[in-house]
């Protein structure tokens, strides 16, 4: 169980370091590190997308939700992992 929850604190962080390079406006392309955080972040949010796109919400729900939105796709995404690692720390001593 130790280490399914380290993983997914690894998750997190990556989408995190994703989210900052993207805020920060680095290329995907400058360096090997970048293009592995960009593919794996892209890769590790699209479940909170797909989540997002399925969703049925209201046009003013719409607004603060926007599955196009990269910053909510994410945020999203770190909560659902965040929950994820949370529920399997529940049962221990």
């Amino acid at each position: 169980m130790g280490l399914i929850r380290t993983i997914l604190a690894l998750v997190i962080l990556v989408i995190l370091l994703h989210m900052g390079l993207v805020y920060a406006g680095v290329e995907p392309g400058t360096n090997g590190l970048t293009e592995v955080v960009y593919s794996l972040g892209a890769l590790l949010i699209a479940p909170a997308q797909a989540l997002l796109n399925a969703l049925p919400l209201t046009e003013e729900q719409r607004n603060v939700a926007d599955p196009n939105n990269f910053y909510a796709v994410a945020i999203t995404a770190v909560a659902g992992y965040f929950v994820l690692y949370l529920l399997l720390g529940v049962g221990r001593r």
